[in-house]
């Protein structure tokens, strides 16, 4: 199970660790990308074995929650249709 742990919440930054998961943030990272408010987004792991992946967002404007939260309901969105195409 994946479990989040905030470091940081402003206006237009948010960083947090993400335990128990890494195979989604590159899909996240890429998303977050294609917003040209995006300024930087990038996630990284200090030792694969002992740390948890940290995930960065800083928007040029706007809340970097709100695009956050975008991009991952885009990506539910996108998932949810490939999975109805691959059970037609």
């Amino acid at each position: 199970m994946m479990e989040v742990k905030i470091k940081k919440d402003e206006e237009r930054e948010i960083e947090f660790e993400v335990i128990g998961e890494k195979t989604l943030l590159n899909p996240l990272k890429n998303k977050l990308l294609q917003y040209n408010e995006v300024e930087f987004v990038e996630w990284r792991v200090s030792h694969p074995l002992i740390s948890n992946p940290e995930f960065y967002l800083r928007v040029r404007k706007g809340k970097a929650r709100d695009f956050l939260k975008k991009a991952i309901e885009e990506l539910k969105s996108d998932f949810k249709e490939l999975l109805d195409q691959l059970e037609e």
